[in-house]
Parts: structure tokens; C-alpha cells; sequence
């Protein structure tokens, strides 16, 4: 096998390259299902323009949006695969040559001095979640370039036990969304993260965002129902794309849950913009280099 230094290095520039210039295509389908079925001239308009911006991407292979957001990656380790490597140094490596060659937009700064480097790169970004999985024999690497349009709407609420949790979950979330109004550029996708404590929650949110495939439900019933209360709830507001009226304001509802204290269930609602940029691939121990979301 190739250094495998050097294989992460290529597969993680790859992925953030693809994420910032092709939508997946649950995404796309998702897009063009909901400009067919939008009955408001308004928002009809906007997914039309929504679905130009990205045929015009994919022809001139350049980015979606001109907020390439900050470098997110979510690593899913698997124990069978043999393979040991501290991945941070070629994540970085594949930030910096990205931001230069795609090119992204030069957005991570010091969070007190502003000072910005130029590269992504600095202070803890690109920002890695492992997960370690005894059963899997692959690495498997998400690039999610994430917008801070849609980010700076993020939430975390807390609901006293003695309140009904279905229905206090869904005035969170519906008060949330109709306050936030176009700055998340709807069409959404909601994630939430109920229990625990609140950085798990507001964690838990952020994960639940890029589940795959796009809508599937929440395997706890409870959850699943919940889940679809919510996202009828959100697209009879008649927000709609961009906020400028219409059918669907959300593509998606997406929660996971954590046990969690008897008085009190902290609540994380974070977003997706529309444009909802991430990119998989799998890590052999062979080498083999597999792309799930864009496939070559």
C-alpha cells in the first residue's frame, strides 16, 4: 500500500473539493422534488435559481457558495482495518492546498486577534470528530464545509421535565426557525439533538444534520414520529425558500437523543443551508479509496 499519510491527504483534499463544488445527489433530488411540488410563484422562483447555481457549479467546476464555510471533518475509525496514523497533519496538508486551489475562501481566523492566515488551517481548524468502530475494516472520511450563515442560528435550549417533551420540542424548534427567518437560507436541514448535557446536544445536532440518506428516520419510534411532526410543523409555516413564502422552509428533520438528567433535557437545533456541502469516502487497508457521496 501507498503511504497512507499520503492516500488521507489526497482523499481528504478530494473530499473537500467535491463538497464545495457538487452538491450530493440526495441533495439535488431533494431540490428538484420541492421546486416541482412549490405551488408559490416566489419560492418557486427561488428553488429555480437554487438548481441554476448548481448546474453552473458542476459546469465550471467552481464553488456553490462564496462561503466555503470552516473545515469540518467527521472520522469513523474502523478497528478491524489495521490502520494507525495521526490524521491531523495530512487533513491540514489537504486544507491548505485546497483553500489555494479550489480555491476556498480564506475564512478561519483568531477568534480574539482576527488574525488570519490564509489557509484554513490554525487554532484547532480543520476541526476532526472521531468515532472509533469495532466493526468496520475501513476509514471513512466526511469533509463538510460548513456556512456560517446557517451555523450562527444554532440553539441550545433547555426544557424543565415537568413540560410535555413532544410538544415543548416542537414550540423550540418552530420559534427557532420562524425567528432565524431567511439568515439560515432555507431550505433546511434541521438537526437536533435532544438529552445529555448541553455540549452533547448541541454535538448530537450537528451529527444528526448529515445522516444519510437525507429524511430516513430516527430507528427509536418515539424519535421517528417526532421527527416527522416537526418537519410537517416547519413547512406549514409557509416560511419557505429563502423566507420569501412558500412550501418547504426544511428537506429534512434529523434528531438523535442522549439519556440524560431527570430534571431538566437540554435541546441543540442547528441548520444546514440548502446548500448542504459534505463529501464521503472510505479508506482501505489495501489502499482502495472509494467515494460514497460523489462517486467517481
Amino acid at each position: 500500500m501507498a503511504d497512507l499519510s499520503e492516500i488521507i491527504s489526497k482523499t481528504a483534499y478530494q473530499l473537500l473539493k467535491r463538497a464545495a463544488t457538487k452538491l450530493p445527489p440526495e441533495i439535488k433530488r431533494a431540490l428538484q422534488k420541492a421546486y416541482e411540488n412549490e405551488r408559490s410563484p416566489t419560492g418557486k422562483a427561488q428553488l429555480k435559481a437554487m438548481l441554476n447555481n448548481i448546474e453552473m457549479a458542476e459546469k465550471y467546476d467552481m464553488c456553490i457558495c462564496q462561503d466555503t464555510g470552516i473545515p469540518l471533518f467527521f472520522v469513523k475509525w474502523g478497528l478491524k482495518s489495521g490502520l494507525t496514523l495521526d490524521i491531523r497533519k495530512p487533513v491540514m496538508e489537504a486544507t491548505r492546498k485546497a483553500t489555494l486551489d479550489v480555491p476556498l475562501r480564506q475564512n478561519v481566523i483568531h477568534p480574539i486577534t482576527k488574525e488570519n492566515p490564509g489557509t484554513n488551517v490554525g487554532w484547532g481548524m480543520p476541526y476532526i470528530y472521531y468515532d472509533l468502530d469495532p466493526e468496520t475494516d475501513y476509514i471513512e472520511i466526511t469533509a463538510v464545509p460548513k456556512g456560517f450563515g446557517s451555523e450562527a442560528k444554532s440553539s441550545l435550549v433547555w426544557i424543565v421535565t415537568s413540560e410535555s417533551m413532544p410538544e415543548a420540542i416542537m414550540r423550540c424548534v418552530v420559534d427557532n426557525t420562524l425567528a432565524a427567518m431567511g439568515e439560515p437560507c432555507p431550505p433546511t436541514i434541521v438537526g437536533l439533538g435532544i438529552g445529555g448535557t448541553g455540549d452533547i446536544a448541541l454535538h448530537l445536532a450537528k451529527r444528526a444534520i448529515f445522516r444519510t440518506p437525507l429524511g430516513s428516520p430516527h430507528p427509536d419510534p418515539v424519535v421517528a414520529e417526532l421527527e416527522q411532526k416537526i418537519f410537517k410543523a416547519l413547512n406549514a409555516t409557509g416560511l419557505g425558500p429563502m423566507a420569501m413564502g412558500g412550501d418547504t422552509t426544511c428537506l429534512a428533520v434529523h434528531a438523535e437523543i442522549c439519556g440524560t438528567h431527570t430534571a431538566v433535557v437540554p435541546l441543540g437545533i442547528t441548520y444546514q443551508c440548502w446548500v448542504a456541502r459534505y463529501s464521503t469516502a472510505r479508506i482501505y487497508p489495501d489502499g482502495k479509496v472509494v467515494y460514497i457521496t460523489h462517486p467517481e
